[in-house]
């Protein structure tokens, strides 16, 4: 049974840091020499096509130079690094919805932040966003572990908790349904010092989900005062909006979550047309999570194009057999439902929606597969539901950058930005898979071995027996309680 606890913020406040991009207030403290990268070919981001590598020079974990800019740098005592023909260097990867709880033991879902970040990072992923937590100190505690170079993983960008009534999970369908952590007698005041409490902590973006319209204006309006943008799952249980995405728009969200229409078609999605007029004029950006919500019908579909490996040895061996025992949940959605969710991504990217597309996986674990790996599945979806390569391969770098603000920073391939990247073996312009054939990446200039990556994760994910299941329960935490 699930107990409600008050929630340790004493605990959050000792790790936050007090902006909420503090992770570039000051210099970097993970050493990376000075670099070149010849050979091979570059996708910078935002191109329809790569072309032969120009020559990158890294210093200071930063892009400093490329092609003719490098004869302005001494790089005699530089590392190089000669790609091959086969191989395309492209800007780190963003997953708009990287959720690091999992469910293995049927009491909640829980957050594992560590070998799930290690296992994005090696699958090229080099920044993620939460997108709702139920333990938010685990992730902000990992993410000052990895800014101060005491760790290795992507940059975690946090969410901080799901902002409305899902804070109770499942045991919640709509928004009018009581939830400790999120009273329906909540205060105005009470709405805006949650949003102020995790902006301090360094939540860089607020997730929304079963929150009422009245609290959701609240929010967005709090979270833009601090700077903060605001993503939303709009739909509740009952397969209705608690908030109209026409409504949520004009109160200014930034990024939509899953679906554009809750129909499969038909009078249910009739306001599509006037839903992507609106996303276009506001610049909303879409998160369709296409691998989560046609997952297991399109995983039996095509079996060899989605499972590629064997994520499973990723989890201990006590949580492998649980999983198994368990099974797969049932189909998020029908043939039909799927069908329109792709035609609804395809339909917005040929509106002129190419800069509004994000990557997300949207994958809280409940099976023997895992969040790192499902962000090929991903890449692989949107590719299958029409969007060209290139399109897909901006939405999941440079477009993940722009939508949380760090695209000055971080996203693509340009002199002055970080330098996160990764190199596949192949061309992602001509087969989107060459993306998962990953053999080097580097995050601010520091280079990993993927394949050292993934085998310091085997076996380590989840409970190791019964004994052990203390850090594996959700426990809901009350708004109003103990400090």
């Amino acid at each position: 049974m699930l107990r409600a606890v008050g929630i340790a913020r004493a605990a959050v406040f000792l790790l936050a840091s007090q902006s909420v991009f503090a992770q570039w207030l000051q210099p970097s403290t993970v050493s990376s020499p000075d670099m070149v990268i010849q050979g091979g070919w570059l996708f910078d981001g935002f191109s329809n096509e790569r072309r032969a590598n120009p020559g990158i020079f890294i210093r200071d974990g930063k892009i400093a130079g490329l092609g003719a800019d490098l004869t302005r740098f001494d790089a005699t005592a530089a590392k190089v690094l000669v790609l091959s023909n086969d191989e395309t260097i492209l800007p780190g990867m963003f997953d708009l919805h990287a959720h690091y709880n999992l469910d293995l033991i049927d009491e909640g879902r829980v957050e594992e932040v560590v070998h799930n970040g290690t296992l994005f990072l090696a699958n090229g992923v080099t920044a993620t966003w939460s997108a709702g937590e139920y333990y938010p100190e685990r992730v902000i505690a990992q993410r000052d572990r990895i800014d101060a170079g005491e760790a290795i993983g992507p940059r975690l960008f946090a969410s901080g908790p799901y902002f409305g009534a899902f804070r109770c999970e499942y045991s919640v369908k709509v928004a009018s349904d009581e939830c400790i952590g999120w009273p329906n007698d909540i205060t105005e005041a009470e709405i805006r010092n949650e949003v102020d409490i995790w902006q301090r902590a360094g939540v860089a973006s607020i997730k929304i989900k079963q929150a009422t319209p009245e609290e959701m204006r609240i929010l967005i309006d709090q979270a833009h005062k601090h700077g903060m943008t605001a993503a939303s799952h709009l739909a509740n249980y009952n397969v209705e909006y608690d908030v109209d995405l026409r409504a949520a728009i004009l109160m200014g969200l930034d990024r939509v979550e899953h679906q554009l229409t809750l129909g499969s078609g038909g009078a249910r999605s009739a306001e599509l047309p006037e839903v992507i007029d609106l996303m276009l004029k506001h610049k909303v950006y879409y998160d369709a999570n296409l691998q989560m919500y046609g997952g297991i019908n399109e995983r039996r579909a095509h079996p060899d194009d989605l499972l590629w490996t064997h994520e499973a040895q990723y989890f201990t061996p006590y949580a492998q057999g649980l999983l198994q025992e368990r099974g797969d949940p049932p189909p998020e959605s029908d043939a039909e439902e799927f069908a329109q969710r792709e035609r609804e991504l395809r339909l917005l990217y040929e509106a002129g929606g190419r800069d509004l597309l994000v990557v997300g996986t949207d994958e809280p674990v409940y099976t023997l597969l895992l969040p790192g790996f499902a962000y090929h599945r991903e890449l692989w979806a949107m590719n299958h539901a029409g969007l060209p390569n290139a399109v897909v391969l901006q939405a999941a770098t440079l477009n993940g950058a722009r939508a949380l603000g760090v695209d000055d920073r971080l996203g693509s391939i340009e002199v002055g930005k970080q330098a996160d990247l990764f190199v596949v073996q192949g061309n992602p312009l001509q087969n989107i898979k060459a993306t998962r054939h990953v053999n080097r990446v580097f995050k601010e200039g520091v280079e990993y071995d993927p394949q050292a990556l993934l085998r310091s994760a085997e076996g380590k994910i989840g409970p190791n027996g019964p004994d052990d299941h203390a850090d594996w329960v959700l426990q809901y935490r009350a708004l109003r309680g103990e400090d």
